[in-house]
């Protein structure tokens, strides 16, 4: 019997008018989420007054006065809540964040369903949602935090600074969609004039002395121009080469995020075509493809951080199916 009143006093409280409008009669609360949208204190003063009324797991968005409210009830993971309580025998948080003035946002992917306003879309990663008013307009190229963004032909994002950024959402054509920015490349092409191209792109530094880092690809030619620099890319041209270095994929802990794509492009004659190899998880996809003349591996990550066990298989997979090295043969 208590639990049957206690789920009557939820709905009843959340039918309340106080529950209908959260900023008519309380203008102090207002003028508090307006400037202090981040303080802990007045996310715990709004769910001392409107905390009876989130009544359903999963998140709801309401958008008043120009602030977008976030509120969230969570019996699932409650201890990245703000206010706890008990519901039938089971831990559970509330929430809420405050948007003032945004028109999109994101928020940590929740296994629950979102209630949102009619006009309010979203979006999903792996990890990430995307929420955003469908009637408002948007830069071409900007990210969810309201950078432009530049996107170079080979998938780099940068912002205006020429700064690498690796966006999870970007607004393009009119819509909002998902991206999986470029992170690693590493591509070698050998053309029939016997002149050849590599171009790397990687988070890891490279050395700018031409000496160094030819030394570090193992590359060896008859002759070859000063490489190119850009952010966080080289290219290499020459004529002739007689060995270089392919490198392989390596699980570094320390980073942020792994999230994005990886890319291994090689072409040249002595590859040869033979049956593609696939793998596809709920945290990544790797395909290798082969025919003559050309290998394409393509390694997509869906989340955050891949663990280690998914690593060792990508570069178990890596290792047998892609060269370690070029080297000319006389």
């Amino acid at each position: 019997m208590f639990s049957f009143l206690f789920a009557l006093f939820l709905v009843v409280s959340a039918e309340n008018p106080v529950c209908q409008s959260r900023f008519d009669n309380e203008e102090n609360l207002y003028r508090s989420v307006a400037l202090h949208s981040d303080d802990i204190s007045v996310r715990r003063n709004y769910l001392k007054k409107y905390g009876h009324c989130i009544t359903q797991e999963g998140i709801n968005i309401i958008e008043e006065r120009n602030i977008v409210i976030v509120e969230e009830l969570d019996c699932e993971n409650p201890l990245e809540g703000i206010e706890f309580f008990f519901r039938n025998k089971k831990l559970c948080s509330r929430s809420v964040t405050f948007y003032p003035s945004k028109k999109v946002f994101k928020v940590k992917k929740r296994a629950s369903a979102a209630t949102i306003p009619e006009n309010w879309r979203h979006i999903e990663t792996a990890e990430t949602t995307l929420f955003y008013d469908s009637t408002a307009k948007f830069e071409e190229m900007s990210d969810a935090t309201g950078q432009i963004l530049t996107k170079s032909e080979e998938g780099i994002f940068t912002n205006h600074l020429g700064k690498v950024i690796h966006p999870e959402f970007i607004y393009s054509k009119g819509n909002w969609e998902k991206v999986f920015p470029l992170r690693e490349l590493f591509y070698l092409k050998i053309n029939k004039d016997n002149t050849f191209e590599v171009k790397i792109i990687t988070e890891n530094q490279l050395p700018y002395e031409q000496k160094e880092l030819f030394e570090l690809l193992g590359i060896k030619a008859e002759n070859t121009e000063p490489p190119f620099f850009a952010p966080s890319s080289c290219k290499i041209k020459g004529k002739s080469l007689k060995g270089i270095r392919i490198p392989k994929t390596e699980y570094i802990t320390d980073r942020e995020s792994d999230y994005g794509t990886y890319k291994i492009s090689l072409y040249y004659p002595e590859l040869q075509k033979k049956e593609a190899v696939t793998a596809k998880t709920e945290n990544y996809e790797l395909q290798i493809l082969f025919s003559d003349g050309l290998l394409e591996a393509n390694l997509t990550i869906f989340t955050k951080k891949l663990n280690p066990e998914d690593s060792v298989k990508i570069r178990a997979t890596i290792n047998r199916e892609i060269p370690a090295f070029f080297i000319e043969k006389n």
